[in-house]
């Protein structure tokens, strides 16, 4: 996965690309998309999450899949933040879930009285 800079406050586009342990892609087709943002990994608590309807999967085939973050959800203290990314196919037998991690450093807003 990738690793994100974001201004805290801002609104962006986050676009993922999952692949497997050789490097290709993964087919995220038919697959429930959920993001979990924590400070550190072992948090309880999320920043702030993302749902499978909040992502554009219109590549999902070649396992490409963005996410839009709202001012609100960036307004965070600046620091280091987890994601995790987590892919979850249902199947007849059995459900089949994958994850990825990505990391986000939200910056400090430069405001007018600085």
């Amino acid at each position: 996965m990738a690793n994100f800079v974001i201004k805290q406050g801002e609104a962006k586009t986050l676009t993922l690309t999952v692949t497997d342990q050789n490097g290709e892609a993964v087919d995220l087709t038919g697959a429930t998309l959920a993001l979990a943002v924590k400070a550190k990994k072992t948090d309880t608590e999320e920043t702030f999450a993302k749902e499978d309807a909040d992502f554009n999967k219109s590549q999902q085939a070649e396992g490409i899949v963005s996410v839009f973050l709202t001012a609100t959800d960036t307004n965070q203290t600046p620091g280091s933040y987890m994601g995790e990314l987590k892919a979850v196919w249902p199947g007849a037998e059995e459900i089949i879930e994958k994850s990825k991690d990505c990391y986000l450093t939200i910056e400090g807003a430069i405001t007018d009285d600085e």
